[in-house]
């Protein structure tokens, strides 16, 4: 019924809308070799030093990875070096965090709101939070900030000129690369009849029109149509998207388990079960709705098969998912931003789901070899999870690996539905980016004004028990009482430290000591 309202409603625009394709030119890029900008002596200004780095390079968007132990700073432009500098990231206490960002905020002149207004010249900044690229007057090139990435003085100035916001930036505990990758997952730039796909495509609840039946629906008002409308303001956003060019961030995660009430709510919703407003709360009304659910599946093969029970688990809402014709429940979401803004998210599934995704940053270039489409470069990231996270994810990872997984294989695990992959497929250019990850996006990643920001945690804490010091190397010092003139001195009795079985034998009877007061 939608498809056929929707057709009606758009049939000039929705042509002239979605009959246009891209028009992406093929740019060759050019050979640029490493250009280092600390020590520019002989060869002009760093300046000069940028401008011949720039122009070398192509117009690919440039990805900056800074590594935590090598205390270096590479500036890409694809898979080509255009800069490097030393750097100073975060001391002990105060360590700069690893993951993937992006450049939200540039600023010649800043002063920190949060250490006495230090100033922080040539700031980009990475997180809403404090974190940020910065010029400073000691970079000695080991760990020495409060958290931000020190730069040289003349450097950040013009990592400045190269850089928009926008610009992702990795910070990895390791040196880190961009390789050259292929996958039939990734995006490309496609001329799509979108109306067709979008109108199969579920866009939330639809609200009942007040003072309107069903066969008014039907009539030639479809702007009272609240699917209609819907999938009329998606497509007029997708629209001004376009034409902005500006790249899209899409970011591919595990579907959030948070409620699992709240999912069997909508999913009954949907079959026509008034479950209730989907709220997370199991009530009378959820639960007479579910056994109603399970009273009209009665007979059917599927019943047959797998009875259910009147309670909310995962197998009702298998059922659920089966029952609507939405196949198996998803494993996976995906979710799409531009310009620092939400545009849509999806459920998507992910293929053996108990093995770890890593993390991964895709960035899509233009072809040098093919004219309207897109090479994708990734930057595979260590993650590591502990065994309540794995727990938590319902994942097991290997830890012999290190925390990598491959893109490749991450890649080919990902089902993606024909009316997102049409969405994406209309928006994406180059410079857009796809961000992979088990944790989902950090709380850095604000509803308005940040790309998806993912911490990870490249290393375990150690499971090495602490050696427990003796009492003669660490003796417990206990306030004496203080006593009365005629009072005699008491003896306090601690309660013995925990030692091996080996200071037992040989100690024993030790357990008291005797500390006299004064």
């Amino acid at each position: 019924m939608a498809a056929t309202v929707l057709g009606d409603m758009m049939k000039s625009k929705g042509q002239l809308f979605l009959t246009a394709g891209f028009l992406l030119s093929s740019v060759s890029a050019g050979l640029a070799t490493e250009t280092s900008l600390e020590d520019v002596a002989g060869t002009g200004t760093a300046a000069e030093a940028v401008q011949v780095a720039l122009e070398n390079a192509g117009d690919e968007p440039i990805q900056i990875i800074v590594s935590r132990k090598d205390q270096r700073l590479k500036v890409y432009r694809g898979q080509e070096v255009i800069a490097t500098s030393r750097v100073s990231t975060g001391k002990a206490g105060h360590s700069t965090p690893t993951g993937i960002f992006s450049i939200l905020e540039k600023k010649r002149q800043h002063f920190s709101n949060i250490y006495d207004s230090a100033p922080m010249p040539y700031m980009q900044r990475l997180t809403w939070s404090g974190v940020a690229l910065h010029e400073s007057n000691s970079v000695p090139g080991y760990p020495a900030s409060h958290g931000c990435v020190r730069l040289p003085r003349g450097f950040a100035s013009e990592l400045f000129s190269m850089t928009e916001r926008g610009a992702h930036v990795i910070i990895a505990n390791r040196e880190a690369e961009p390789q050259l990758i292929e996958s039939a997952t990734l995006f490309q730039p496609e001329n799509i009849e979108l109306a067709s796909k979008l109108s199969e495509l579920s866009l939330g609840p639809v609200e009942p029109v007040k003072g309107h039946g069903k066969l008014e629906l039907l009539s030639d008002k479809p702007s009272e149509d609240p699917l209609a409308a819907k999938l009329s303001m998606r497509l007029n956003l997708l629209d001004q998207v376009r034409q902005s060019k500006a790249p899209i961030r899409v970011f591919i995660t595990r579907q959030p388990r948070g409620n699992l009430v709240r999912e069997v709510q909508v999913m009954l919703n949907s079959l026509g079960f008034d479950a209730g407003e989907p709220d997370g709360l199991a009530g009378k009304a959820t639960y007479t709705a579910v056994r109603a659910f399970i009273e009209a599946r009665k007979g059917s093969i599927e019943a047959n098969a797998e009875p259910l029970k009147a309670v909310i688990d995962k197998d009702l809402l298998a059922a659920l998912y089966h029952a609507a014709g939405k196949g198996d429940v998803p494993t996976g979401h995906i979710y799409v931003r531009s310009n620092f803004k939400p545009l849509f998210d999806a459920p998507i599934m992910i293929k053996n789901p108990s093995q770890p995704l890593g993390v991964h940053l895709l960035t899509a270039t233009h072809s040098s070899s093919e004219a309207g489409k897109l090479n994708w470069l990734s930057v595979n990231l260590t993650d590591r999870y502990n065994e309540t996270m794995q727990s938590s994810l319902g994942l097991e990872q290997d830890q012999e690996l290190g925390g990598l997984v491959a893109s490749a294989d991450v890649l080919d695990r990902i089902e993606i539905p024909e009316e997102v992959r049409a969405q994406i497929d209309l928006l994406v250019n180059s410079g857009s980016s796809i961000t992979i990850s088990d944790r989902g996006f950090s709380h850095e990643t604000t509803p308005v004004g940040t790309d998806f920001i993912v911490l990870t945690k490249p290393d375990l804490p150690s499971s090495r028990p602490v050696k427990q010091a003796s009492a003669a190397e660490n003796p417990k010092v206990v306030k004496p009482k203080k006593l009365a003139r005629n009072d005699k001195p008491a003896v306090v009795e601690e309660k013995p430290a925990r030692k091996g079985l080996f200071s037992l034998l040989m100690n024993r009877g030790s357990s008291l000591t005797e500390v006299k007061t004064r």
